[in-house]
């Protein structure tokens, strides 16, 4: 089955049935084989553009023609994403444009973007951008419009761009732009090498794995003393190094279609060692890390909050007994809640005994590695189900263990 068509059985999976598809090179050829949407069951209407446009410049002249709100799918991406989810995240949201958002292997030359903790878009890094840490939060090029946003958009005569120009434009003029965050799966065919990708994705079960409606399998990672060298209370983000085979075994995980969670207690915030948006910087310079050699987290979840008063600067506001901090699960089940885990056939690899008494508590299979506190904490009088010497050993023994 051709791209095009799979995209068009997509749309009418989801009630989508008027499809305005925008040609230029090869027009003829695409019109004589798609036709007008009769076999598919849809309603097919093409506009061509005389001299490449760009994405924006081709989809601001049709606005006349298009509804009050649509959907915007590129014929590159190949995708299983529930789109009505997607749609309803636009309206529940009032929002004037809603982009699909979401980690990918290959960060450093995609369009990321910088979302607040409502999922509100506040910035576009198009690519090629500069090298600072950025989140791996990148524009997988699958949008919501409201038309009216067109309405004062500068067109020029130049080819214009989606993210490159459009984007920043509307931010400029304070659009109501959010983020639909997801896990599911969306890849763009730009190259040879990510079509095998795509193509091997399908064959192994990694798309269907990842669809909204399935429990996905998840492995969730403890941070400091496991994905990175313990510091003791880390604070200083030039303090923060990955620890050696990191990279490797997140990779592992992601090609795998096993969601990737990091579940992390940050009590530096509540003792006042750590502000919030330095938290934020430190988990930048983690993606921007990771993301370099290929691996991405798909969610962290941290608990900012400590039981323990007297500190000096402390926040009295984060210090109580919370049911987030490990070994509590209210960080675990907040992801399951988020994300659709299937905590049955899903694991937690950490450095100490509270991460191991976590995965107790929830019902989780463990790994206890040997770096950072290697179980030497003592905390808790709990065994896991396996050790390792590091990260990468264990999510090798993990994987061995599901083939079983």
């Amino acid at each position: 089955m051709a791209i095009l068509d799979y995209i068009i059985n997509k749309c009418l999976e989801y009630g989508f049935i008027d499809i305005k598809i925008l040609l230029c090179f090869e027009s003829d050829v695409i019109k004589k084989q798609i036709g007008d949407g009769e076999k598919f069951g849809v309603k097919i209407e093409y506009f061509i553009e005389e001299f490449p446009l760009g994405t924006a410049g081709a989809l601001a002249e049709i606005v006349p023609n298009l509804c009050d709100q649509f959907l915007v799918l590129y014929a590159d991406t190949f995708f299983d994403v529930d789109l009505n989810e997607m749609w309803n995240f636009h309206n529940q949201k009032l929002a004037d444009i809603s982009i699909f958002l979401h980690p990918n292997d290959h960060p450093y030359d995609s369009d990321l973007v910088e979302a607040n903790l409502s999922n509100k878009v506040t910035k576009i890094h198009a690519y090629p951008h500069n090298k600072v840490w950025k989140r791996n939060l990148v524009n997988a090029a699958m949008y919501v419009f409201n038309k009216n946003v067109f309405n004062n958009y500068r067109s020029t005569d130049k080819v214009t761009d989606i993210a490159k120009n459009l984007l920043p434009e509307m931010i400029e003029q304070r659009k109501e732009i959010y983020g639909y965050i997801s896990t599911e799966y969306i890849k763009d065919m730009g190259t040879p090498e990510r079509l095998l990708c795509v193509e091997s994705d399908i064959k192994s079960g990694k798309v269907k794995r990842l669809r909204r409606s399935s429990l996905k399998p998840t492995i969730f990672i403890d941070r400091d003393g496991t994905i990175n060298k313990e510091v003791g209370h880390l604070s200083n983000i030039n303090d923060f190094e990955l620890l050696p085979g990191v990279s490797c075994a997140i990779k592992k995980i992601n090609r795998a279609g096993i969601l990737c969670v990091v579940i992390t207690n940050q009590p530096v915030i509540a003792r006042g060692d750590l502000t919030l948006s330095k938290l934020t910087e430190i988990h930048k310079k983690m993606d921007t890390l990771l993301g370099n050699e290929g691996a991405y987290i798909d969610r962290l979840y941290y608990c900012p909050h400590h039981p323990h008063i007297g500190y000096a600067g402390e926040i009295k506001a984060l210090k109580f007994e919370c049911s987030c901090r490990k070994p509590n699960i209210g960080m675990l089940q907040k992801a399951c809640t988020e994300l659709g885990i299937d905590y049955k056939n899903s694991w937690m690899i950490g450095d100490s005994t509270s991460d191991i008494q976590a995965a107790r508590n929830f019902g989780l299979r463990s790994v206890l590695v040997g770096t950072g506190h290697a179980g030497r904490d003592h905390k808790y009088q709990v065994s896991p189900d396996l050790k390792a010497d590091n990260l990468e050993a264990a999510v090798k023994l993990i994987l061995s263990v599901r083939k079983e």
